[in-house]
């Protein structure tokens, strides 16, 4: 088998089953220029050959080998939506305000149920009187806020005094579901650590705010009472007693943190006897006062918390948007919903009338505008694409992206650029089944996903696929987690973030084998 010289430069370090994949690829792709790499191999039965589209609607030529046609490509329509609703059910939350002059006025709280632990972990020998204080500690990993670590901030927290409904959204009102007189306490911060010495990493920084003493005693004698042990045994049952806390920012505007843990903490007093020698050296006891703790209640993932999230767009946004520019924003906001070629790409692959042919890929990238501002809010990790049809479901249930219907890129922050995961099996299906209009509705929004470890299987497939895409003039995401299967998928609330999608330059790519046979 011999390729063209072009082709043989390109892939000369590659390995020869390389080689021969190589020789079976057709292109589609949003490309300025229609390189033209192909003509018969000197085998007389495979061909080789470019395709170059570009989606703007003018006209364009598709080689296949020395031969060109004419071909009237549309525009990807979209359109840009504003849907101030958003899933932000979480095991994190979100407390503060900002107010950024490009991205708009963000507000956040939220309300959690609680989990209990199954037994008290203080010695029944400590008596109530030792009882001491109760405090709430909030937990934020280092460096997960955005804005002004040092702009002073004051939150109270709230004893819920009803359940919370499950169908909770960002829009939820918690008036009526606690009391505003009565909070259980407040705490005014800074999230800095600059007190520290230099040489103390801390990992974690910690909100702590104290309670009643009189809610540590009823805690206590609780766990203690057999009658209302059993409270203690299951969630549902604990909601019952303890429906929750609603915490809520009271003061200042310039930070929002993300509470990674919540816990509830029972402080205590005790006597030890402490074992030393006196200044002759004879041996001696004295009497010491210990403190001891024992947490109670914690945030878990499997219980019920939600974000309260009051997001509203700036006035720069607000005119891109009115401009009908592609934007991308979380926690909520802004989304894309589009038309993607699926039935242009089908038709040209059922056009070729190869009888021997083979689907290799089909990828989509967009790249991306970063919109400049002093908070450092960046575009979102990840962005999932799901057919517009199947979208509340895939939301509402977590599902992940299974190449089909629903698709994930991560951000490329050196290219900026979003490339989508391979779409292969959703071009087979229209193929073999026709298309519907469902078919080809999209919707693109802001996600958050986790990975499993790397799976090096794949390692010579992944390599040889990134030295081709980068041959073509496409180049796939930088971040390894795209060659990794997502474990985890939930919508993107984590941090504000923002971009514009330069929807009229993404890129189209399939690639697929012609065989003619003579």
């Amino acid at each position: 088998m011999i390729l063209p010289d072009s082709l043989r430069r390109r892939l000369g370090l590659l390995a020869a089953p390389f080689l021969a994949i190589a020789a079976g690829g057709l292109l589609l792709s949003c490309e300025d220029t229609t390189p033209t790499v192909g003509g018969q191999l000197a085998s007389g039965e495979v061909q080789i050959a470019l395709d170059s589209l570009i989606w703007d609607g003018t006209q364009q030529y598709i080689y296949r080998g020395d031969e060109k046609t004419p071909y009237h490509c549309p525009k990807i329509s979209y359109t840009t939506i504003f849907d101030d609703a958003v899933d932000t059910r979480s095991a994190t939350n979100l407390i503060g305000r900002i107010s950024v002059p490009e991205y708009g006025d963000l507000k956040c709280s939220f309300v959690s149920r609680m989990l209990c632990t199954t037994s008290l972990a203080i010695p029944d020998s400590i008596k109530s009187e030792q009882i001491d204080s109760m405090k709430i500690i909030m937990t934020v990993p280092r460096g997960d806020l955005t804005g002004d670590s040092l702009a002073p901030q004051q939150l109270k927290v709230y004893r819920l005094t009803k359940s919370l409904p499950a169908d909770i959204d960002n829009r939820f009102d918690p008036t009526g579901y606690y009391d505003p007189a009565n909070p259980l306490g407040s705490h005014s911060f800074t999230l800095s650590r600059l007190g520290l010495r230099d040489s103390l990493y801390v990992p974690l920084i910690a909100i702590q705010i104290p309670l009643p003493r009189e809610m540590a005693l009823e805690t206590v004698n609780a766990y203690r009472d057999e009658k209302k042990k059993s409270i203690f045994a299951w969630p549902q049952t604990f909601e019952q007693y303890f429906h929750g806390i609603y915490v809520e920012p009271t003061f200042g505007r310039g930070c929002i943190a993300n509470i990674a843990y919540t816990d509830f903490a029972i402080y205590y007093n005790y006597k030890q006897t402490v074992a030393s020698k006196d200044s002759e050296g004879n041996p001696t006891t004295t009497v010491a006062t210990r403190v001891g703790v024992a947490g109670v209640f914690t945030s878990s993932p499997i219980v019920l918390s939600s974000n309260n999230v009051i997001y509203q767009p700036s006035d720069f946004l607000k005119a891109k948007y009115a401009d009908n520019e592609a934007l991308v924003t979380s926690p909520g906001g802004y989304r894309i919903d589009l038309t993607f070629p699926g039935r242009e790409l089908a038709d040209i692959y059922n056009a070729s009338q190869s009888k021997l042919s083979v689907i290799s890929n089909l990828l989509f990238s967009v790249p991306v505008e970063e919109i400049n501002n002093e908070y450092g809010l960046t575009p979102p990790p990840y962005l999932v694409m799901v057919k517009t049809s199947k979208l509340k479901e895939f939301l509402a249930s977590n599902s992940l992206p299974d190449g089909k219907d629903s698709f994930y890129a991560a951000y490329d922050s050196k290219a900026k650029r979003y490339s989508f995961t391979s779409m292969r099996s959703y071009i087979l299906d229209l193929i073999k089944n026709g298309v519907k209009e469902e078919d080809l509705k999209f919707t693109i929004v802001p996600a958050n996903l986790e990975f499993e470890k790397d799976d090096e299987s794949n390692s010579y497939a992944n390599s040889y696929m990134a030295l081709m895409m980068g041959y073509y003039g496409y180049y796939p995401s930088s971040n390894s987690n795209n060659n990794k299967e997502p474990i985890k998928c939930t919508p993107y609330i984590s941090k504000p973030s923002m971009c514009r999608l330069k929807m009229d330059e993404a890129r189209t790519i399939f690639s697929y084998s012609i065989q003619q046979m003579k």
